[in-house]
């Protein structure tokens, strides 16, 4: 009986194997020429990175403006991305308004932050970095990193069929993956072979590949210097994981050294640098980017709940330059945890002065008039949130608490119940999932919302009112009370 149990089990992993293989295309890499299993196509590949860039954008501080700025660095990227494997595919470019020194890239999407632009004395540097970056799209390396993360669910539902499990969510699992696709982090490997297209596409470019080196020491010393401004624990930070991720940084210029050891030959373009038009386009960036010093302190501060030295810094950050939507989207969250909802408010709006389409200060705007108990307004606010930001969860669950207030129970399912599946620990969305599931006569699902309730938190006022909801549904679908 064993025997025929383990050839069932092999009989359905072997299935499972082949189902990977018939469903998973094999596809030449572009930069490689090798073919390789890979189970997103292009077009999907695509589609994942416009699913999550704004996610890229809006978790620091959105887009910097600057229209002469964008425009000199997107000729250059362009040009860049027109010299690469895949020129075919989409391109936006931006610069991040964020200080800490980081560049992004997903399929169809680049960015630098302004705080490593700022840190960059010439083009070349520039190039480097978005050449860098440029590369890991080219090579399909985030396409790699999700198709290893499919196989791994694979494995795991490969394990669950052995065990009598069930593997039919597997494909929603892995497309979930989608949503947190920024924050995949490239191998070691994946790290290196960008930096080989890097500095080839440098050199064709006729950019000084050389460059490429500094480039490495600017980002280098960007991080120490902001971690340093801002009292960042290194182990604690975004920063401290970027470095951990990548090939320990003498051994990572040694190898860029043999790279552009091995390069054919290449002819520079005046001095390879084109430093001084750089640093003229640049200028004005640099200005501000210091101005935004004393405002990285006051979020550090306002993180740990220390609002007067926050709000301190932050005039400081005002006084130098009162023209930053961000700095006052901080005030606003400051008087919100102060529960001066209305000076609140005002803050907000004066972020959105200076960007009408800074999503940060309409969530926050939304906030404070849900927090007045103005929740058609709030409502408005938090939809044209999402519209920027599809995945923003704040966003969701005030949109979903607004119709809740206002009685709107249809509608608050969607959001709340997206807030449930990300959050499953929050106090309340389980509490009101169950209101209004009984509201709109679901009276199972009322049943598992309110029981999740009463597990999660059951001495607040939703964990009451959902153990008393248990004792009357309970009877009703002849279940045993909870």
């Amino acid at each position: 009986m064993a025997a025929k149990t383990l050839g069932g089990v092999i009989a359905r992993l072997v299935a499972l194997l082949l189902m990977v293989l018939a469903l998973g295309a094999c596809a030449v890499n572009p930069v490689t020429g090798r073919t390789e299993l890979m189970l997103v196509s292009e077009a999907q590949e695509i589609e994942l990175g416009r699913e999550a860039a704004p996610s890229m954008k809006w978790s620091f501080d959105g887009e910097y403006r600057d229209p002469e700025l964008e425009a000199y660095l997107d000729a250059i990227v362009k040009t860049l991305w027109a010299n690469s494997e895949r020129p075919q595919l989409p391109l936006d470019f931006y610069v991040q308004n964020t200080s800490v020194p980081n560049a992004f890239a997903l399929p169809g999407h680049l960015a630098i932050t302004r705080g490593l632009l700022a840190e960059l004395e010439n083009e070349a540097q520039f190039v480097a970095i978005m050449g860098h970056e440029t590369g890991h799209v080219m090579a399909r390396h985030t396409a790699q990193r999700l198709s290893q993360a499919t196989l791994m669910q694979l494995g795991l539902a490969a394990g669950g069929a052995a065990l009598g499990g069930s593997g039919g969510d597997l494909f929603t699992q892995a497309g979930g993956i989608g949503g947190s696709l920024v924050l995949l982090k490239f191998g070691r490997d994946q790290e290196l072979q960008a930096d080989s297209l890097g500095v080839r596409y440098m050199a064709e470019l006729g950019y000084d590949p050389y460059e490429a080196l500094r480039a490495h020491e600017r980002l280098q010393a960007a991080v120490e210097g902001y971690m340093r401004r801002t009292g960042t624990e290194r182990k604690d930070s975004v920063l401290g994981a970027l470095l951990s991720t990548h090939p320990r940084e003498e051994v990572r210029l040694e190898e860029i050294r043999a790279m552009i050891n091995t390069l054919p030959p290449y002819t520079l373009e005046g001095d390879g640098e084109h430093r001084e038009i750089f640093l003229r386009m640049t200028k004005r960036l640099r200005e501000i980017n210091k101005n935004y010093f004393p405002y990285d302190r006051a979020r550090k501060l306002y993180g740990d709940d220390k609002l007067a030295e926050a709000e301190r810094a932050l005039q400081e950050a005002i006084a130098g330059n009162p023209e930053q939507a961000p700095f006052y989207n901080l005030y606003g969250l400051i008087r919100l945890k102060e529960e001066r909802y209305a000076e609140a408010a005002r803050q907000f709006d004066m972020a959105l002065s200076y960007d009408p389409g800074f999503q940060p200060a309409i969530f926050g705007s939304g906030a404070a008039s849900y927090l007045r108990g103005d929740y058609r307004r709030a409502l408005g606010d938090f939809e044209d949130s999402l519209r920027l930001y599809p995945g923003h969860l704040g966003s969701k669950l005030g949109a979903g608490a607004s119709n809740f207030q206002l009685q709107r129970y249809g509608e608050a399912i969607p959001y709340l119940r997206d807030v449930a599946a990300a959050a499953p620990g929050h106090p309340e969305v389980h509490g009101m999932l169950g209101v209004c599931y009984e509201a709109v006569g679901d009276i199972r699902s009322a049943y598992n919302e309110y029981a999740a309730q009463v597990k999660v938190a059951p001495d607040n006022d939703f964990g009451r009112h959902a153990q008393q909801r248990l004792l009357v549904i309970a009877p009703i679908l002849e279940l045993p009370a909870r």
